[in-house]
């Protein structure tokens, strides 16, 4: 019997099926590997535009000390934006969150070169949290 070439034997076909086979199904895992990591992340980058902190309720807030307000909010992990309401019927230049940042709310002598002014509204929009700080009417 005359032998035949390696490629007309049926054998060979078959361990040619089978490391086909397996090629592909590293190149699958790959695949699913890269599909699951771009779903990891579009689902992080949702959980980030989503509120993490509660929704306050404004009334809570308004007419109360301005820098009170805006440190203990801070703390609670919210970013608070503050700007006084009729800038020009102040004698502070300047956003309120500049002129409250390096302001200690436990200090008196801090609390009283601002206590004249408290929030006249709050807007929350997620985590941000936009304070409008008013002269307080006498």
């Amino acid at each position: 019997m005359k032998d035949k070439k390696i490629f007309k034997k049926w054998w060979f076909w078959v361990i040619v099926v089978i490391i086909l086979g397996a090629i592909g199904s590293l190149g699958q895992s790959n695949n699913n590997a890269i599909n699951n990591t771009k779903t990891n992340d579009s689902q992080q980058t949702q959980a980030v535009d989503q509120p993490t902190l509660p929704k306050l309720n404004s009334d809570d807030y308004t007419n109360k000390e301005g820098l009170v307000v805006y440190k203990e909010l801070q703390g609670k992990g919210y970013k608070v934006e503050a700007e006084f309401e009729k800038q020009a019927l102040t004698d502070m230049n300047g956003k309120a969150s500049e002129v409250f940042e390096p302001l200690d709310p436990n200090k008196v002598e801090d609390r009283q070169s601002v206590d004249a002014f408290v929030v006249g509204s709050l807007m929350q929009n997620g985590d941000d949290i936009k304070l409008a700080i008013v002269q307080e009417s006498n």
